[in-house]
């Protein structure tokens, strides 16, 4: 019995101090933004400190059992990343509504289940890197799976053009935790990847209940891979067939 107590009072500590940790990050999160309106931070700072604890959130986020914390901060990383240079105050309005939602994240003793989070999640502010009034916005969010930097920013700027949104996870691991939390709309994986292959992953996928039912594809530029390619899964060829294959995968899938 007493161990019992103690187990559940270390539970009671840990909850605190990661209660007391988050709250100081988005403390700083609001102060920068503040300090940038102020011009008392330039751009290049702001946003050093916010993708800083951003990254911070997301870890102490998985590693303290809040995985909403971890996906919505997630997210805003997603949202500070890419070619952001600058921050107008559209983007300053849309951070601190990302520091409103984490800290009522934070707050919250039961974790919502899979059709809460994901509507949560995707409530949240989204950046896009055109104007969006020049194409049609589809309500259609795929999952990249790349360690690749330069695929990551070839194939989501492509997706980006076509309306789709883009959520990048560099690790295979990490992205069976995020697809199971939230399943997307449609899931691409590179084939080469260390420790987890996309063809494994995607297999593994649509072996779970979660995630059994959302389309998925394998991006590839080698041919010898494509002939191991299940029939439920769509094949992406990177380079100059990129864009008739995924056009084939969204119409394939019925996704715009």
């Amino acid at each position: 019995m007493s161990a019992h107590l103690d187990a559940d009072d270390l539970a009671d500590q840990l909850r605190v101090e990661f209660k007391d940790d988050a709250q100081d990050r988005l403390d700083i999160v609001y102060q920068t933004l503040d300090k940038r309106q102020n011009d008392t931070l330039s751009d290049e700072e702001a946003l050093m400190i916010l993708r800083r604890e951003a990254s911070k959130l997301r870890g102490i986020g998985a590693s303290c059992g809040f995985p909403l914390v971890n996906l919505m901060a997630h997210r805003l990383e997603t949202y500070l990343g890419g070619n952001l240079t600058r921050l107008n105050e559209r983007q300053i309005e849309d951070v601190t509504r990302f520091a409103d939602r984490l800290a009522q994240a934070v707050d919250r003793e039961e974790l919502p289940d899979v059709a809460t989070t994901n509507q949560i999640i995707r409530s949240l502010p989204v950046r896009y890197e055109f104007d969006i009034t020049d194409i049609e916005v589809h309500d259609v969010e795929i999952m990249l799976v790349t360690p690749s930097k330069v695929v990551s920013k070839l194939v989501s700027t492509e997706m980006a053009a076509c309306g789709f949104r883009t959520v990048i996870v560099r690790d295979p691991i990490e992205s069976i935790a995020l697809a199971v939390r939230m399943p997307p709309d449609m899931i691409i994986a590179s084939a080469v990847m260390d420790g987890l292959g996309g063809l494994d992953l995607l297999r593994g996928l649509r072996a779970m209940s979660p995630t059994q039912d959302v389309p998925m594809a394998l991006l590839t530029s080698l041919d010898t891979v494509i002939k191991d390619v299940p029939d439920g899964i769509a094949v992406i060829r990177v380079g100059t067939h990129f864009g008739d294959d995924f056009a084939g995968a969204i119409t394939r899938f019925n996704l715009g």
